[in-house]
């Protein structure tokens, strides 16, 4: 019998594990889209400095996690969202309106698209 409760034990830290992942990542790329969607703003506003500033701190929130996205997210999808930053920033100090506007599409659904593989869900499970 205590083999079974040490068997549950682990299931239910696993499972809430898995849970608690879930809800951080959400929590951290649904800041970092909305401060792109503010820069995004921004732009169209003509403010170039500005949106490069909140541009910057998404950036930074996405650093400051760097550890934790390394360990428990997939290497091509971490990789490939930095250089969408990377690319974000050229395109903000050349102030392309055009290659900006797709590539910080683009950022905000690879943010969403990470997020949403970490969620519970039938399309995740099978």
């Amino acid at each position: 019998m205590k083999r079974l409760w040490a068997a549950a034990a682990i299931l239910a830290v696993l499972l809430g594990g898995t849970l608690w992942n879930a809800w951080y990542a959400e929590r951290l790329t649904g800041g970092m889209i909305q401060q792109l969607k503010q820069a995004q703003e921004r732009t169209a506003q003509g403010d170039w400095e500005g949106a490069a500033e909140l541009s910057e701190q998404a950036f930074q929130s996405w650093q400051d996690h760097e550890a934790y996205l390394h360990i428990l997210m997939r290497h091509s999808d971490t990789d490939e969202i930095l250089s969408s930053f990377r690319a974000l920033e050229q395109y903000l100090a050349l102030e392309e309106t055009d290659q900006y506007t797709a590539a910080n599409a683009e950022l905000m659904t690879q943010l969403e698209l990470l997020a949403e593989m970490e969620q519970p869900s039938l399309v995740n499970i099978f």
